[in-house]
């Protein structure tokens, strides 16, 4: 089974030697689209014998993505961003991975992604799934000018699996602080003018709340954090963005706790929402309400299971189960 390596590049030439390096083991062919190169990324791509294809950057990331499948000729495409690699301890997996998936006739899997902020060293910055292997089918495409979505003709993938992180696990450094703006100035100008012309709108919302709010516009990025949760599609993201936004209005408490409620109801088993409900009522002095919410949020999190992360951990826990002996000395 002949697995392909897949990235579209421009001028990242130190971040796609560490990611190639990472998988070139693994694979059986490496594609890299680049959009316009004035470093040594194209040196570093003929340096690992890859196929190199040219495509000048247009303002869409679908344009060179898709150029890269079409060169593609694996069973299996592993496509990634220059700035994320395999960690050392699971790229080993890959072909198991595969394989297994081939066996379970899956059409992809969702890799378990790490952000890190190598700015401050590699501080974990948060965690999700990202579907980064998908097998190799007709009319195989990405849509969207950014933050594109993979699909095989008009449907989204549907036979897809989430990889335990023991399995294989992804580090992603493109988020750190000091690119953090400059990427959300440029997403912004490219999901302004997907907007404008897509007939599929609630599929940015989400991604221009998270923009707006990375540039502290924060009128903007509740606006289409409400939208995105109004398209009634199953994603974290805007709650979390909203009743970050809210809790920092202390007037606007009722409208935190009616989000808060939502997100419980959308999300049962993840626990952060319920700990934000039990927020909610220690705000209003309902503290026996607010010690049993939160009781059950770090129940909640003791037996979770979920596929979408957790920001939940060990040092949370012991600031939460603190907060419950101060609400419970209130009554």
């Amino acid at each position: 089974m002949k697995i392909s390596a897949c990235y579209i590049v421009k001028n990242c030439a130190a971040d796609l030697e560490r990611s190639i390096e990472s998988l070139r083991e693994f694979v059986n062919e490496i594609i890299v689209v680049d959009t316009g190169s004035a470093d040594e990324t194209v040196a570093v791509a003929e340096k690992f014998g890859a196929k190199i294809f040219f495509e000048p950057w247009a303002d869409d990331f679908s344009k060179p993505r898709n150029i890269a499948l079409e060169n593609a000729t694996g069973d299996w495409i592993i496509f990634l961003d220059a700035d994320e690699f395999f960690s050392a301890e699971t790229a080993q997996n890959l072909k198991f991975a595969v394989a297994r998936a081939e066996e379970f006739q899956l059409q992809g899997m969702l890799i378990y992604l790490v952000n890190i902020d190598v700015d401050a060293g590699n501080k974990i910055l948060g965690a999700n799934y990202v579907l980064r292997i998908f097998k190799n089918e007709r009319d195989l495409h990405y849509v969207g000018k950014i933050h594109e979505e993979l699909r095989i003709g008009r449907k989204n993938l549907s036979k897809v699996t989430a990889v335990p992180p023991n399995i294989l696990t992804i580090y992603h450094t493109g988020y750190s602080a000091s690119i953090n703006r400059a990427k959300a100035e440029r997403n912004l100008k490219m999901l302004l003018a997907e907007l404008a012309e897509t007939k599929e709108p609630e599929r940015i919302y989400g991604y221009l709340a998270e923009c707006y709010d990375g540039l502290g516009d924060f009128a903007n990025a509740e606006k289409f954090a409400k939208l995105e949760i109004k398209s009634n599609r199953k994603i974290t993201r805007p709650y979390r963005i909203l009743l970050k936004i809210l809790s920092e209005i202390p007037e606007r408490l009722s409208d935190r706790e009616r989000f808060a409620l939502k997100a419980v109801k959308a999300f049962p088993n993840l626990p952060e929402f319920t700990a934000e409900l039990a927020e909610c009522y220690a705000a209003q002095k309902n503290f026996k309400k607010a010690v049993e919410t939160m009781t059950q949020a770090v129940k909640k999190f003791q037996n979770y299971k979920g596929v979408e992360p957790t920001t939940f951990n060990a040092e949370i826990i012991k600031f939460i189960e603190n907060r419950i002996k101060i609400w419970a000395a209130e009554f």
